[in-house]
């Protein structure tokens, strides 16, 4: 008789877990709809930021020319002031 009520119990436990399981399982699931979810919209924003890169990296070559333009007008400048002072 002890033995029949503490197989019960322990077939009790078993049923708990794994209802505890199934719990989680389902929490997982949802989880990972919601992972794909914001992969799906990570992949779209990122998509949506590559044209603005590519429009920065353009824009730091022409200020990298406009610099050095300036740089090469600067001395020049200088140059002829200084020579024209001579």
């Amino acid at each position: 008789m002890a033995d029949d009520k503490r197989l019960e119990r322990i077939e009790d436990k078993i049923d708990d877990l794994s209802t505890h399981l199934s719990s989680i399982d389902q929490t997982l699931a949802g989880q990972h709809e919601s992972l794909k979810h914001h992969v799906r919209r990570t992949d779209l924003l990122e998509a949506q930021v590559q044209p603005i890169m590519t429009h920065m990296a353009e824009l730091k070559g022409v200020v990298r020319l406009f610099k050095f333009v300036s740089v090469i007008i600067a001395i020049l400048e200088g140059l002829r002031h200084f020579f024209h002072n001579i």
